[in-house]
């Protein structure tokens, strides 16, 4: 008898234990951790409109080499030829990707309105959380 309440002893101390688990603290987590898969992929930091855009990696018209476009109303010029573009010249220029401005890892980027606007309208960072958005009227 006294080895079947230590089995029910134990057995619910393991549920008791996957049940508490969650709901403790993490002092290494940035973010929330109770949420359902579905929420994951919520961002963490953010910023909207063209003036707080990420760094862009262009390509050069020119000589085809890699651009460093940092910040968005800078003019363009190409380190290795003599290249240069004004600002609003963004969109024509061939664009390969959005660098994270929190982490600098590579941005995945798209467009909701590809036949309207010729920039990319959204970017998000997988490694930080960090999402960006181009503000416009619909």
């Amino acid at each position: 008898m006294i080895d079947r309440i230590r089995l029910v002893v134990r057995w619910l101390g393991w549920i008791l234990e996957r049940i508490v688990a969650p709901l403790r603290s993490n002092p290494d987590s940035v973010g929330f951790t109770l949420s359902i898969p579905e929420t994951g992929t919520t961002t963490i930091d953010g910023d909207v409109g063209w003036g707080s855009r990420p760094p862009a990696l262009l390509r050069c018209s020119r000589c085809g080499s890699d651009l460093y476009h940092r910040h968005p109303y800078d003019d363009i010029d190409c380190p290795r030829c003599v290249a240069t573009h004004s600002y609003e010249e963004f969109a024509a220029l061939e664009f390969r990707r959005f660098r994270c401005p929190v982490c600098g890892s590579a941005m995945e980027h798209g467009n909701r309105h590809p036949n309207r606007i010729d920039v990319p309208e959204w970017a998000t960072c997988h490694a930080c959380r960090y999402h960006w958005e181009f503000r416009h009227s619909y």
